[in-house]
């Protein structure tokens, strides 16, 4: 009988075929290049016959890539299921999550998860970021908001960004059609300003004061500011539904979004998307998030 492959050359294998680059996967394990190289190398030389196909833009597989990364990367799923089995609750999850989709619809919406999972603890961790590593952060599950995609790992997309003008109460009085939006401030999301640019463009408006305004980088800063009635923000009605069901902030022109390149994903470590546990999450997922896409027709401030 022959004998296993060596398991770190094995390892290094499936990560660089997830990455299509020896660079990024370098990077994912927290190596050099070189030695992303000689695993490569030596897998090769056990295997008898090529792995890779080395192209200008990173690496491809061959017929028998193609044949050895599926196997390798059920037993590695295997391996880990088995480890954190010994090592934990099996119905955890450990979770990645951008900020203001964290505190604005998450959070708010997790008391219902839990109810309908009570058996399943999820364990939420915040930060900006978009890419996901799983193979170097300690994570069964992300959130990833970008427009690269969720990166490495299996991924699936939850919904695409659009964004509309929000204030509060109290300003959104004042705002009856987008010209009116000349005489408040804007409160901003990038420091180029082109989230306001491209609104205003396709609301057929402008602004006398479009460079003017603070800028934020993080959306659930913006936001807070144009509760306090200091200007107007853009935002995804979708993170902001239960603060638009509640009135806390409007949306005067509801039917006025522009979409964005940003799309949300669910990721997790490819070969655990089918884990009781995080199919519930996923499901979950879905399925609040179409309802908040359905009974989001905020109303204009009376």
């Amino acid at each position: 009988m022959k004998r296993l492959p060596p398991l770190d050359a094995l390892h290094v294998f499936s990560v660089v075929a997830r990455e299509g680059s020896m660079s990024r996967a370098a990077e994912a394990l927290c190596v050099t290049q070189s030695a992303v190289s000689r695993q490569i190398q030596q897998l090769e030389a056990f295997i008898g016959q090529p792995l890779l196909l080395r192209q200008a833009r990173g690496v491809g597989l061959t017929t028998a890539g193609r044949q050895l990364l599926p196997a390798a990367e059920a037993a590695f799923a295997g391996i880990r299921q088995a480890v954190e089995g010994l090592s934990a609750r099996p119905q955890d999850i450990k979770i990645k999550l951008p900020p203001t989709f964290a505190m604005r619809w998450f959070l708010p919406r997790l008391a219902d998860f839990q109810a309908q999972h009570p058996g399943i603890e999820v364990r939420m961790s915040t930060a900006s970021f978009s890419r996901i590593h799983f193979e170097r952060e300690d994570f069964d599950a992300a959130i990833v908001a970008g427009n690269q995609g969720p990166g490495e790992g299996f991924g699936e997309r939850l919904f695409s960004e659009q964004l509309t003008p929000v204030c509060a109460p109290a300003m959104a009085q004042r705002l009856r059609r987008p010209a009116d939006l000349a005489r408040e401030a804007l409160i901003h999301l990038s420091h180029d300003h082109a989230d306001w640019r491209r609104w205003l463009e396709a609301a057929g408006v402008s602004h006398p004061a479009l460079e003017a305004g603070p800028s934020f980088e993080v959306i659930d800063m913006a936001v807070n500011v144009a509760s306090q009635g200091l200007g107007v923000a853009l935002a995804d009605p979708l993170l902001l539904a239960t603060d638009l069901s509640s009135g806390r902030l409007i949306a005067p022109f509801p039917a006025l979004r522009t979409p964005t390149d940003y799309q949300y994903w669910f990721s997790c470590p490819r070969g655990r998307q089918q884990e009781p546990a995080l199919q519930a999450l996923l499901s979950w997922l879905h399925s609040e998030i179409a309802r908040s896409l359905a009974a989001n027709a905020p109303q204009r401030a009376p």
